[in-house]
């Protein structure tokens, strides 16, 4: 299983971008937009997107020249499969505030999806020049899936380093890193990066303990792989990974019975063969 490439921000209340109206006293309708706008991100955090959209429609048109709500209208919209429309609130995000940069990181990642690389590469290449964005690893990780795009695998290598040089315990990038390392046959860098990818807030996603577990057998050690995949079955037993892994332990046990069998037929027959008398 891929983790999915696209990582999109919320802006919420503490950490989004200030306009420059921000710094008066603000009206009446900013004051109830502020609510609205708290209501809505709070909903679209709790995926419940049919309200956020509601909330923060309710917030543009108190307020639409407040870049975050824009940001985060859009971050609905896309939630809601319109992604046209969540593009035109992110464009606007970022035509009110050029700092808003978690609207450039989203309308960066919403071209990405649609295969609009070149786009998506300036706007992750001008969010770069935010040194206070807090969440550049993310930025990172999308730039090194635009250069695996446009098949640049030694950029991809690099920004994913950079990103968890940002973060280092940031799953989703150690988790590239072993996919990137099979496909090169370096199963024991593979190996290191799954390791490091079943920590920090993946710990609970079997994916990364199953590739895992595929990286020893590809180095030859079944009893750790086998070990694994029953860890894998007995944590996860619900899901397709815990089915999975079920299916490899019998694949391991079967072949190890196979080699077991091969060896005692030969070693029978070398014993038949020393017992028996030289023809001279």
């Amino acid at each position: 299983m891929k983790i999915k490439a696209l990582f999109l921000t919320v802006a919420v209340l503490f950490v989004s971008s200030c306009s420059s109206s921000k710094l008066k006293e603000p009206t009446p309708n900013e004051k109830k937009a502020e609510v609205y706008y708290g209501q809505g991100t709070t909903e679209l955090v709790n995926k419940n997107y049919p309200q956020a959209l509601i909330y923060l429609t309710q917030a543009k048109e108190l307020d639409p020249k407040d870049s975050k709500i824009r940001n985060n209208l859009g971050m609905a919209y896309y939630f809601r499969n319109q992604h046209e429309l969540a593009e035109k609130e992110m464009k606007s995000a970022i035509d009110l505030d050029a700092k808003n940069s978690d609207a450039r990181v989203n309308l960066g990642a919403l071209y990405m999806e649609k295969n609009r690389f070149k786009e998506a590469r300036v706007q992750f290449e001008k969010v770069l020049e935010d040194l206070t964005f807090q969440a550049q690893y993310r930025n990172y990780y999308n730039l090194a899936i635009v250069s695996l795009k446009e098949g640049d695998r030694r950029e991809a290598f690099e920004f994913l380093a950079k990103s968890i040089k940002e973060k280092d315990n940031y799953c989703p990038a150690y988790f590239k890193q072993g996919e990137l390392y099979n496909e090169e046959y370096r199963f024991k860098q593979a190996l290191d990066a799954f390791k490091e990818a079943t920590k920090g807030t993946c710990v609970s996603d079997p994916s990364a303990h199953y590739q895992q577990a595929l990286a020893l057998v590809n180095l030859n050690r079944p009893l750790e792989a086998k070990r694994k995949f029953q860890e894998i079955f007995e944590k996860f037993p619900t899901t397709r990974f815990g089915a999975m892994a079920s299916a490899q332990i019998k694949k391991l046990s079967n072949s190890n019975d196979e080699q077991q069998s091969t060896r005692a037929t030969q070693t029978e027959v070398i014993k038949s063969q020393s017992g028996e008398t030289p023809n001279f």
